[in-house]
């Protein structure tokens, strides 16, 4: 589990060397921030602590903050400093993912303090714009496995091979005609006045209307300059 206390987020994370390197999603250590000139500026969180058996651990940002590639493709690698551990994931290609391959997908949904695996199947494998920065495409392994918010940046593991093709990223809305409508009768005002039907409506948006997940390849962060070399 990684957990940020000053950006009030967190997430899921795991090892990829046995010196300590942890692979997330960006957005799980980070915050978009708006400035008065239209721009924003990606800004990290400085309290990064990842849990692990329970224990917590002090982190730091190994990946370069100053790059745009953790930002666009959406990961991040910390580092752990004197972590007795030398169990690690291994990371696997994502070209061998076939459509209708099995994946298992572990991660900390919700308020879980442990651990939850879910599977399911590979629906497709896509090349789209990042959803971060949409001048650049990214890679991602679409798939039914059922994860909520807390999963992000949990490995997706291809379970023939037992390696890492992809981190979780929650789904992308489908853009269809009921979801558009909900959309709009959210915002008419007389729905204040009709009680529990606005967090109904948003209940849905968020649980039934998610659509398939997405995970992205790990050949993004795999690619990183601050990739952990071999021990």
């Amino acid at each position: 589990m990684v957990v940020c206390s000053d950006i009030n987020k967190s997430g899921t994370g795991f090892l990829i060397s046995a010196d300590g390197h942890i692979a997330t999603n960006n957005h799980v250590v980070s915050q978009v921030l708006p400035q008065q000139n239209g721009t924003i500026i990606n800004s990290y969180s400085a309290d990064i602590v990842v849990v692990i058996d329970g224990v917590s651990y002090p982190a730091s940002l190994a990946s370069d903050p100053a790059e745009d590639r953790p930002f666009v493709f959406d990961y991040a690698i910390l580092k752990v400093d004197g972590l007795a551990s030398s169990s690690h994931l291994e990371l696997g290609d994502p070209t061998m993912a076939r459509l209708g391959d099995e994946v298992v997908c572990l991660g900390f949904p919700l308020d879980f303090n442990t651990i939850v695996a879910t599977n399911g199947i590979v629906s497709a494998v896509l090349t789209r714009p990042s959803h971060r920065n949409t001048l650049f495409s990214m890679k991602t392994i679409v798939s039914n496995v059922l994860i909520q918010f807390g999963n992000s940046g949990g490995p997706m593991i291809h379970r023939a091979s037992g390696k890492v093709i992809g981190m979780n990223n929650l789904g992308h809305e489908i853009s269809d005609v009921l979801y558009q409508r909900l959309r709009l009768w959210q915002k008419l005002p007389s729905l204040a006045t009709i009680p529990a039907l606005p967090d109904l409506i948003e209940y849905t948006l968020k649980y039934t209307y998610i659509g398939f997940n997405h995970a992205v390849s790990v050949e993004h962060v795999r690619a990183d300059t601050n990739w952990p070399a071999p021990l």
